[in-house]
This record gives structure tokens, C-alpha cells and sequence, in this order.
């Protein structure tokens, strides 16, 4: 299946993907992370994506990906939230809930979304019966 730029949660398991490093991003000590910590962290790599630094790559609306860094994946909230580098606490359990949230509403508006069309499907059938009719009778009155 071919995905538009705008449906990345529609990628088999996104969202839970999307979900699980947002909470470890969110509530662990440690503020940014490696390719190889998530992955000890999650005990695997994500199902929908090669690494978890492509999927954080692809979902920049949460995560910041600097590749050169020793460790380039951090939650953008939580990069942000401290000008002292040295001290980024865990977000509060209510900012962490607030990210999971939007990430199930951004999953859930691009589903509706692709979903749309569908609607479509038998009012394009009936308008080509109707057509093939009307070019049947057209047809057959021409004879």
C-alpha cells in the first residue's frame, strides 16, 4: 500500500510504535537516547519502521532526530524543557498523557481521513451504470 506523506500512522503498527518511544522518551532519566538504547529499552527494533531513528525522523511533531549527536533522540518537548542541558527531568505524567493523546488523535484524523473516499465508491458506480445506460439507449435509438 502506497502512503501519502501525511498518512505515516496508517503504517502497519505506528501508533503503538509511535506510543512506545514517546513513553520512553517522556519518563525515563535519561533525556536523549541511541539508536542502540531504545532498542534495549523496547527490546526490539519497531515494527513500523527500520530503526527508531527513522521513525522519530518521520514524526518530527514529537521527536528530534540529530544524527551526529552520540545521542540523537530526544522528545522536542523535553529538549526544550530546560535551558541547562545537564538537567531534563521526566516530563509529569499529565504532559506525558498529553502527547500520547495527541498522537491517537493524529492517528485517528488521518484513518478518518483515508476513509473518506470509500464514501464515494457507490455513488461512482450508480453515475457509470447511468452512463452506460444512456449510451445503450443512445445507441440503440441511432440504429
Amino acid at each position: 500500500m502506497c502512503f501519502s506523506k501525511d498518512s505515516k500512522y496508517l503504517k502497519d503498527g505506528r501508533l503503538e510504535d509511535v506510543l512506545a518511544l514517546l513513553q520512553v522518551l517522556a519518563l525515563d532519566q535519561k533525556s536523549h537516547r541511541s539508536e542502540s538504547g531504545l532498542k534495549d529499552e523496547l527490546s526490539d527494533k519497531p515494527k513500523s519502521a527500520e530503526t527508531w531513528l527513522t521513525l522519530a525522523q518521520e514524526h518530527q511533531e514529537f521527536f528530534r532526530v540529530v544524527k551526529s549527536k552520540k545521542f540523537p533522540v530526544s522528545l522536542v518537548l523535553r529538549h526544550i524543557s530546560d535551558p541547562d542541558k545537564n538537567t531534563r527531568p521526566p516530563l509529569s505524567p499529565e504532559q506525558a498523557q498529553s502527547l500520547l493523546s495527541t498522537a491517537i488523535e493524529l492517528h485517528d484524523r488521518q484513518l478518518k481521513r483515508s476513509q473518506r473516499w470509500t464514501v464515494l465508491i457507490p455513488i461512482w458506480v450508480a453515475v457509470l451504470g447511468a452512463l452506460v445506460t444512456l449510451f445503450k439507449v443512445w445507441c440503440s435509438n441511432g440504429s
